[in-house]
C-alpha cells in the first residue's frame, strides 16, 4: 500500500506503546472488577429502575458494560495470539494475516452488535441488501448518525460477506481492539483538527489502494453527526469556498454536505470500487452513558436503505465538478429519503 500510515500521529511505535499501556490493562482491570461486582451493581439497578420505574434500564446497560468488556478482553488476547502467529513469519499485515484479522474483527462486531440486541432492544432492517450482491471493491459513504455507526456498518457489509476498511476518528484508538485490529488492517483514523489536512487526505487517498475483491472502504463524509446549527454553519462555509454546491446543498435538512476533499482522494486512488451509499434514520445519538440508560431498551428500530452504483454510471475524477455535482445529488436523494421515514434525527 505504498507510504500508507494508519494515522497522522498515532500510530508510531512508542504511541502504540503508551496508549496500549494504559487502555489494555484498562479494560483487563475493569473486566475482573466489573464480574467481581456485578450482583451487588445488579441489586442496586433493579431499586433504581423500581424507583424511576425503568424497564430494568440500569441492569441492561450494567449487563452490556460486562458483555463489551468481556468480549474485548478476548479480543485483546485472541490478537496476542495472532501476533504469535504470524510475526515470525512476516509480519502480520500479509494477505493471510489480515483475512485472519478481518474473521476475529467480523465475530467481535456480531458479538457486540448482537448483545445490543438482547440487552439494549436493538432491531434494523435493510431495505436494498441484495445490491451489495456481487463482487467488489466497493467504497461506501455512510450516514454518520451516531457513536455506533462502523459497528452498525461493518454489521450490515458483513451479511454481505464484505471485509471493511474504514476511516474513522482518531479518538476510537483508545478502544484497545479497535486500536490492535485496526493497525493490522488496513483502516485510517483521521484527525479532523489536522493543521496539515492535505497530508490525511493523501492518507485516506491510500487507504484505498489494492483492494481486494471482498472489501469495501468506509468513509462517513459528512466529517461530523448531524445538528441543524452544523448544517447552517456547513452551508455558509460552502457559501464562500464552493457556491456552485449551494444549490444542491441548500436543500439538505438532514444530513450534512459531503466533505468532498476524503472522498474525491479515494475515487482517484481506486477507479474501479463501486459506490455505495448507505444511509439509515431510526437512531438516537448518545453523548453519555445517562443518554442510553433513559433510551434503554431502545424505543425504536434502525431503517437501512442501501443503493449500489456501478463505476461506470459515475463521472469520472478528472470530471470534478460533474462528479461533486452528481455526489451532491445523490446525497440530497438520501436526505429526502431520512425526511419521508419520518424517524429522524
Amino acid at each position: 500500500m505504498g507510504d500508507f500510515r494508519h494515522s497522522g500521529g498515532e500510530s508510531h511505535r512508542w504511541a502504540r506503546i503508551r496508549r496500549r499501556l494504559v487502555t489494555v490493562p484498562a479494560v483487563l482491570v475493569g473486566l475482573v472488577l466489573g464480574w467481581a461486582l456485578v450482583i451487588p451493581a445488579l441489586l442496586v439497578g433493579l431499586v433504581l429502575d423500581l424507583v424511576n420505574r425503568r424497564p430494568a434500564s440500569t441492569a441492561r446497560v450494567v449487563l452490556y458494560g460486562l458483555w463489551w468488556l468481556s468480549v474485548e478482553a478476548i479480543g485483546i488476547v485472541v490478537a496476542g495470539v495472532l501476533w504469535l502467529r504470524y510475526a515470525p513469519t512476516g509480519g502480520v499485515i500479509g494477505i493471510d494475516a489480515r483475512k485472519a484479522h478481518s474473521h476475529v474483527q467480523h465475530w467481535w462486531t456480531q458479538c457486540l452488535v448482537g448483545g445490543a440486541r438482547a440487552l439494549l432492544g436493538l432491531r434494523y432492517s435493510v431495505q436494498g441488501i441484495n445490491d451489495l450482491a456481487g463482487e467488489g471493491p466497493l467504497v461506501v459513504l455512510a450516514r454518520h448518525g451516531s457513536q455506533g455507526d462502523a459497528l452498525l456498518v461493518a454489521s450490515v457489509l458483513a451479511q454481505a460477506s464484505f471485509r471493511p476498511r474504514f476511516v474513522v476518528k482518531r479518538q476510537l484508538l483508545w478502544d484497545p481492539c479497535l486500536d490492535l485490529y485496526g493497525h493490522r488492517i488496513p483502516n485510517y483514523f483521521v484527525d479532523r483538527n489536522a493543521h496539515h489536512n492535505q497530508a490525511e487526505i493523501d492518507n485516506v487517498g491510500h487507504l484505498a489502494e489494492c483492494m481486494d475483491p471482498d472489501e469495501a472502504l468506509v468513509i462517513f463524509p459528512e466529517g461530523t453527526r448531524f445538528s441543524s446549527a452544523k448544517l447552517r454553519r456547513a452551508v455558509a462555509i460552502l457559501r464562500d469556498v464552493a457556491p456552485e454546491r449551494l444549490e444542491e446543498v441548500s436543500q439538505l435538512r438532514h444530513l450534512l454536505p459531503i466533505r468532498t476533499p476524503g472522498v474525491l482522494a479515494i475515487l482517484r486512488c481506486n477507479t474501479r470500487a463501486d459506490l455505495v451509499f448507505l444511509n439509515h434514520v431510526g437512531v438516537t445519538d448518545f453523548s453519555s452513558l445517562v443518554d442510553l440508560w433513559r433510551n434503554t431498551p431502545l424505543p425504536s428500530g434502525l431503517h437501512f436503505r442501501v443503493e449500489r452504483i456501478k463505476r461506470d454510471r459515475v463521472p469520472p475524477v478528472d470530471q470534478v465538478d460533474d462528479l461533486v455535482r452528481y455526489l451532491d445529488r445523490c446525497w440530497v436523494g438520501f436526505d429526502g429519503w431520512v425526511a419521508d421515514q419520518g424517524l429522524g434525527p
